[in-house]
């Protein structure tokens, strides 16, 4: 399969990275394997996006999301964990970092938003889960973290790409989110917006200041700006619950 026939959203900012492959699919590719249209062929999917990519399918792992804010490292036996089997998975964690060569990570959302970081002097990566539970626990920022304490990464060598998520025209909340978002230490009066009494959530935003706290340059971030609760051509939750998810893969040469 070739690459040129996926739809798929890339990065411009990590697009000409050599050493870094990464894709975002859209609506005509679901990855989830128990959830959304034909979610039993979504295993064959997968090997068909690794072998589009040039990426080993036998490698590739995935996570048992929880909305959390827990980091696995991916090396040894859980290379290759939940890549065609939902029992397989590493459980209860929503962030994954490697720095080996050729495992490809994966991530899945339907609103919420991907977080890929890339260290490109030390070739490692971290993928994260971000809805906005995990974005006010600071998932985001915990990849960085663990990038920073394994691979002698800095924060302000990386680069990061938002994926496209619920935006902030479409996203509505209630004040249990921004109580959530304001303990954590979040600026709530620039990632809300109020209109005809409704709150609206910028969770893209939201995770980019959450990275910017910790070091990484702003210009370094690069945010997709695509809502998936407007945008048909992403899978959206808010829009059709029980919708199947789009992926967000990455992996190292």
């Amino acid at each position: 399969m070739d690459e040129s026939v996926l739809n798929i959203w890339r990065s411009t900012l990590l697009a000409d990275q050599p050493s870094l492959i990464h894709a975002v699919t859209r609506r005509d590719f679901n990855m989830a394997l128990s959830v959304g249209p034909d979610a039993a062929g979504s295993a064959e999917r997968r090997r068909r996006l690794c072998e589009a990519l040039d990426l080993p399918f036998e490698n590739l792992t995935v996570s048992a999301q929880v909305h959390g804010a827990d980091v696995a490292v991916v090396t040894g036996s859980r290379v290759g964990a939940g890549r065609d089997r939902t029992e397989t998975r590493i459980a209860g964690v929503d962030g994954l970092v490697t720095d080996e060569p050729n495992v490809p990570l994966l991530v899945l959302a339907a609103d919420c938003c991907l977080v890929l970081a890339y260290d490109p002097k030390h070739r490692a990566i971290g993928v994260a889960h971000a809805g906005w539970r995990g974005t006010a626990s600071g998932i985001g920022g915990r990849i960085i973290q663990h990038m920073v304490a394994l691979y002698e990464s800095r924060s302000e060598d990386l680069l990061v790409a938002l994926s496209p998520c619920a935006g902030v025209c479409c996203y509505e909340v209630g004040e249990d989110v921004a109580l959530t978002f304001d303990a954590a230490g979040f600026d709530t009066r620039s990632l809300l917006e109020i209109r005809d009494r409704k709150m609206y959530l910028n969770l893209a935003q939201a995770n980019a200041d959450a990275l910017v706290r910790l070091g990484v340059r702003r210009e370094h971030i690069d945010v997709a700006n695509v809502c998936t609760i407007c945008d048909e051509n992403y899978f959206s939750h808010r829009r059709e619950p029980g919708a199947g998810h789009f992926a967000m893969i990455a992996a190292v040469r």
